[in-house]
């Protein structure tokens, strides 16, 4: 009886560890991960430039004394 229940939970642990398809989709997640990583440092380089030009622009039209944001 014991040899029994022994097989029957070793049979469910062995089904248990060995879940290929959650472990595609952990794998594929992880992949997304890091394109959507990669994707937010151009992002913010693009966001960083785009600052930058509007920074000077707006010392320039204050060194004009044509502000906008007064």
């Amino acid at each position: 009886m014991y040899k029994m229940l022994f097989a029957i939970a070793f049979a469910l642990f062995f089904f248990a560890c060995s879940n290929s398809e959650a472990e595609a989709e952990i794998a594929r997640l992880k992949q997304e991960n890091v394109t959507l990583q990669a994707e937010i440092k151009t992002l913010q380089g693009t966001l960083d430039s785009i600052k930058s030009k509007s920074d000077s622009v707006y010392k320039s039209l204050s060194d004009m004394d044509m502000n906008p944001r007064k």
